[in-house]
C-alpha cells in the first residue's frame, strides 16, 4: 500500500468489516455500520458480469452473515487511478480464503466519493477474477 489516505483506509476498513461479518465476529449493528460505507446509489459489476445495487448487496450480506467462520480477506496493490475534488478511482487486489490457500483472487476498481467531513462512500465497484 502507498501513502496513507482516506480511500485506502476505507478499503481496508470495509474489507475488515466484511470479513468479520462473514465469520460471525461482528458486534450488534454491524450490518448497518457496514452498509453505511456504501452510497444509496451504489452499483457493482460482479466478476461474472452480473450487477447488483445497494439493496441487493445488503440482502447478500444479511443472508450470509456468520456462515464462513474461516473466511479471510487480504487487500494489496492499492493504487489511485484518479483523484478529484469529490472522490477517487482506486484499484486493488483482493485475495480471499476459507481455510488453506487463496480461494479466489480479484482485481477491483472502486469509485469512492468523499464528503466535506472526510467520510468516504463507495459509489461503484467492479471486480474481475484473476490468477494469483
Amino acid at each position: 500500500m502507498s501513502d496513507a489516505n482516506p480511500y485506502f483506509e476505507d478499503i481496508q476498513a470495509v474489507n475488515a468489516e466484511v470479513e468479520a461479518w462473514y465469520t460471525g465476529a461482528s458486534q450488534a449493528g454491524a450490518l448497518d455500520q457496514l452498509m453505511a460505507h456504501f452510497s444509496p446509489q451504489f452499483c457493482m459489476i460482479l466478476p461474472d458480469g452480473g450487477t447488483l445495487d445497494w439493496p441487493m448487496l445488503r440482502e447478500i450480506f444479511a443472508r450470509h452473515g456468520g456462515q464462513r467462520p474461516n473466511f479471510k480477506i487480504r487487500i494489496t496493490d492499492t493504487t489511485i487511478i484518479a483523484r478529484y475534488a469529490g472522490g477517487a478511482v482506486v484499484t486493488y487486489k483482493e485475495s480471499q480464503w476459507d481455510g488453506g490457500h487463496a480461494a479466489n483472487v480479484r482485481r477491483s476498481t472502486a469509485v469512492l466519493e468523499i464528503d466535506a467531513h472526510g467520510r468516504v462512500q463507495w459509489r461503484h465497484l467492479q471486480e474481475t477474477f484473476c490468477a494469483e
